[in-house]
């Protein structure tokens, strides 16, 4: 599934009719689990997408950002080869998995690109959502919330290459999602986009 019919660059209209007017299941109904998986390379917007949504889901909605899972498991600073990020991933999805078993909507956002990952998903993981931000190198560059492209950059003093570990799509191969339930890209508003998400969960 695509984002519809506006073309590349063109902002969608912040009155759609799909506008997050309520929560994506009924809460007079049972609470159902599942996983929403928001990926993306970083500075394409996973967590400020993630965070908007919150507020719409049910109750027994949980948001696993991956900068914070990172610290909740003790590997700061580790883990940044392609071998340690997929083994992340994969933790990643069981716990969310355990999670949704238990009746939980949780909201993953993680870079997290790889094909190996994406299928145990959808093999494994109840109602599945996968939603992939396809955002400019350019527009991630200029956003570089963390400072990590920016870290990249050549000393002004020598014209030296900055040090910083790994980064996904930079230093690191990443696999992009071959056929994410949605896609979305960097002009789509969040309202849009919420909206787009909520009319995917009610259809479940």
């Amino acid at each position: 599934m695509t984002t519809g019919n506006a073309a590349p660059g063109q902002a969608r209209s912040p009155g759609s009719p799909h506008s997050p007017a309520s929560p994506a299941h009924s809460a007079t109904g049972p609470e159902k689990g599942g996983v929403i998986w928001i990926t993306g390379l970083s500075g394409a917007g996973k967590t400020t997408l993630a965070r908007a949504l919150m507020p719409h889901l049910p109750r027994k909605a949980l948001l696993l950002d991956g900068d914070e899972l990172r610290a909740a498991l003790g590997v700061e600073g580790r883990h940044f080869d392609r071998e340690g990020r997929k083994q992340l991933a994969f933790t990643y999805a069981r716990l969310a998995g355990l999670l949704a078993a238990q009746g939980a909507l949780v909201v993953v956002a993680t870079i997290s690109l790889f094909h190996d990952v994406h299928a145990w998903n959808r093999a494994h993981l109840p109602d599945y959502v996968e939603i992939f931000l396809d955002v400019p190198e350019a527009v991630r560059r200029e956003r570089d919330p963390k400072g990590l492209y920016a870290a990249r950059a050549p000393r002004p003093s020598d014209g030296a290459a900055g040090t910083a570990s790994p980064m996904a799509g930079v230093d690191l191969v990443v696999e992009f999602p071959l056929c994410p339930t949605l896609r979305f890209q960097h002009s789509d508003s969040l309202e849009w986009m919420t909206g787009r998400i909520l009319e995917t969960l009610s259809r479940i």
